[in-house]
Protein backbone atom coordinates (compact mmCIF):
# COMPACT_ATOMS: atom_id res chain seq x y z
CA UNK A 1 0.00 0.00 0.00
CA UNK A 2 1.83 3.92 -0.90
CA UNK A 3 0.28 6.68 0.15
CA UNK A 4 0.92 10.15 -1.86
CA UNK A 5 0.57 12.19 1.56
CA UNK A 6 3.46 13.02 4.24
CA UNK A 7 2.21 10.82 6.53
CA UNK A 8 3.15 7.55 8.49
CA UNK A 9 1.61 4.71 8.34
CA UNK A 10 1.65 0.39 8.65
CA UNK A 11 3.32 -0.51 5.64
CA UNK A 12 0.96 -4.27 6.42
CA UNK A 13 -2.30 -2.92 6.95
CA UNK A 14 -2.42 0.67 6.31
CA UNK A 15 -3.50 2.06 9.54
CA UNK A 16 -2.38 5.68 10.15
CA UNK A 17 -0.14 5.52 12.71
CA UNK A 18 -0.14 9.73 13.33
CA UNK A 19 0.07 10.66 16.78
CA UNK A 20 1.25 7.09 17.75
CA UNK A 21 3.61 7.45 21.19
CA UNK A 22 2.66 4.93 23.54
CA UNK A 23 2.67 2.00 21.53
CA UNK A 24 5.27 -0.52 19.98
CA UNK A 25 3.05 -1.71 18.05
CA UNK A 26 0.37 -1.28 15.41
CA UNK A 27 -2.68 -0.79 16.77
CA UNK A 28 -4.72 -2.58 14.09
CA UNK A 29 -2.78 -5.65 13.15
CA UNK A 30 -0.23 -5.91 16.16
CA UNK A 31 2.82 -5.78 14.10
CA UNK A 32 6.12 -4.57 15.88
CA UNK A 33 6.17 -0.41 15.04
CA UNK A 34 10.39 -1.16 14.19
CA UNK A 35 8.95 -3.25 11.61
CA UNK A 36 6.32 -1.73 9.62
CA UNK A 37 6.05 2.13 10.59
CA UNK A 38 6.60 4.27 6.95
CA UNK A 39 6.53 7.39 5.03
CA UNK A 40 6.50 7.60 1.54
CA UNK A 41 7.23 11.41 1.04
CA UNK A 42 10.37 12.97 2.61
CA UNK A 43 8.82 15.76 5.03
CA UNK A 44 10.42 19.09 4.74
CA UNK A 45 12.01 18.36 1.47
CA UNK A 46 9.39 19.27 -0.71
CA UNK A 47 10.46 19.13 -4.66
CA UNK A 48 9.33 21.24 -7.52
CA UNK A 49 6.84 20.63 -10.13
CA UNK A 50 5.68 22.96 -13.34
CA UNK A 51 4.44 21.74 -16.57
CA UNK A 52 3.25 24.20 -19.18
CA UNK A 53 -0.40 23.89 -20.56
CA UNK A 54 0.93 24.32 -24.01
CA UNK A 55 1.26 20.84 -25.35
CA UNK A 56 2.52 19.87 -28.73
CA UNK A 57 1.80 16.05 -29.82
CA UNK A 58 0.37 14.98 -26.66
CA UNK A 59 3.67 16.08 -24.43
CA UNK A 60 3.59 19.69 -22.39
CA UNK A 61 6.33 22.18 -23.92
CA UNK A 62 8.11 22.29 -20.74
CA UNK A 63 7.95 19.80 -17.69
CA UNK A 64 9.95 20.53 -14.68
CA UNK A 65 10.58 18.45 -11.68
CA UNK A 66 13.39 18.27 -9.40
CA UNK A 67 13.46 16.64 -5.70
CA UNK A 68 10.92 14.27 -4.11
CA UNK A 69 7.30 15.01 -4.40
CA UNK A 70 4.70 12.33 -3.05
CA UNK A 71 6.21 8.44 -4.11
CA UNK A 72 8.59 10.35 -5.97
CA UNK A 73 12.38 9.75 -4.69
CA UNK A 74 13.35 12.77 -7.56
CA UNK A 75 11.67 13.91 -10.60
CA UNK A 76 11.10 12.44 -13.75
CA UNK A 77 9.47 14.91 -16.10
CA UNK A 78 8.31 14.54 -19.54
CA UNK A 79 7.81 17.07 -22.16
CA UNK A 80 9.29 18.55 -25.26
CA UNK A 81 11.76 20.67 -22.74
CA UNK A 82 12.37 18.55 -19.71
CA UNK A 83 14.08 19.62 -17.12
CA UNK A 84 14.97 17.83 -13.42
CA UNK A 85 16.24 14.53 -12.17
CA UNK A 86 15.50 12.21 -15.06
CA UNK A 87 14.17 13.87 -17.30
CA UNK A 88 12.90 13.05 -20.77
CA UNK A 89 12.18 14.80 -23.96
CA UNK A 90 13.24 15.77 -27.38
CA UNK A 91 15.53 18.71 -25.15
CA UNK A 92 16.53 16.74 -21.80
CA UNK A 93 18.32 18.64 -19.21
CA UNK A 94 19.26 17.32 -15.61
CA UNK A 95 21.42 14.53 -13.82
CA UNK A 96 19.86 11.67 -15.75
CA UNK A 97 18.73 13.31 -19.20
CA UNK A 98 17.26 10.78 -22.34
CA UNK A 99 16.25 12.92 -25.28
CA UNK A 100 17.25 14.51 -28.86
CA UNK A 101 19.67 16.52 -27.37
CA UNK A 102 20.43 15.55 -24.13
CA UNK A 103 22.70 17.68 -21.28
CA UNK A 104 23.28 15.91 -18.32
CA UNK A 105 25.66 13.94 -15.62
CA UNK A 106 24.55 10.79 -17.46
CA UNK A 107 22.96 11.99 -21.04
CA UNK A 108 21.49 9.42 -23.65
CA UNK A 109 20.33 10.69 -27.33
CA UNK A 110 21.23 11.99 -30.41
CA UNK A 111 22.97 14.52 -29.39
CA UNK A 112 24.64 14.24 -25.53
CA UNK A 113 26.69 16.66 -23.70
CA UNK A 114 27.55 15.07 -19.94
CA UNK A 115 29.70 13.20 -17.24
CA UNK A 116 29.34 10.28 -19.80
CA UNK A 117 27.86 11.25 -22.85
CA UNK A 118 25.82 8.49 -25.26
CA UNK A 119 24.42 8.89 -28.58
CA UNK A 120 25.49 9.60 -32.54
CA UNK A 121 27.18 12.36 -31.24
CA UNK A 122 28.39 11.86 -27.83
CA UNK A 123 30.15 14.56 -26.03
CA UNK A 124 31.69 14.97 -21.70
CA UNK A 125 34.63 13.26 -20.00
CA UNK A 126 33.48 10.20 -21.44
CA UNK A 127 31.86 10.82 -25.27
CA UNK A 128 30.67 7.61 -26.96
CA UNK A 129 28.91 7.62 -30.31
CA UNK A 130 29.20 7.53 -34.04
CA UNK A 131 31.63 10.76 -33.55
CA UNK A 132 32.88 10.33 -29.56
CA UNK A 133 34.35 13.54 -27.88
CA UNK A 134 35.47 13.78 -24.72
CA UNK A 135 38.62 12.77 -22.23
CA UNK A 136 37.82 9.33 -23.07
CA UNK A 137 36.63 8.96 -26.07
CA UNK A 138 34.60 6.05 -28.04
CA UNK A 139 33.50 5.62 -31.23
CA UNK A 140 33.54 5.29 -35.21
CA UNK A 141 35.57 8.30 -35.31
CA UNK A 142 37.03 9.78 -31.62
CA UNK A 143 38.54 12.68 -30.84
CA UNK A 144 39.88 12.98 -26.68
CA UNK A 145 42.96 12.48 -24.82
CA UNK A 146 42.26 9.01 -25.32
CA UNK A 147 40.15 8.00 -28.10
CA UNK A 148 39.16 4.15 -29.32
CA UNK A 149 38.32 4.75 -32.78
CA UNK A 150 36.95 2.06 -35.36
CA UNK A 151 37.41 4.35 -38.31
CA UNK A 152 39.21 7.68 -37.37
CA UNK A 153 40.49 8.97 -34.18
CA UNK A 154 42.53 12.41 -33.30
CA UNK A 155 43.99 12.63 -29.76
CA UNK A 156 46.77 12.10 -26.96
CA UNK A 157 46.58 8.13 -26.99
CA UNK A 158 44.34 6.80 -29.88
CA UNK A 159 43.36 3.15 -30.12
CA UNK A 160 41.63 1.34 -33.33
CA UNK A 161 39.13 -1.14 -32.41
CA UNK A 162 39.18 -2.89 -35.83
CA UNK A 163 42.78 -3.61 -37.72
CA UNK A 164 42.80 -2.44 -41.32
Amino acid sequence: MKRIDDKPYCKECGYLLVGLTHSAKCPECGRPIVDVLVRDSFPGRAGYRYESETRLFGLPLISIASGPHGPEVFGKPVGIIAIGDAPRGVIAIGGRAIGGIAIGGLAVGGISFGGLGVGIIGLGGCGAGILGLGGMACGLWAIGGMALAVIQGWGGRVIYLWPW
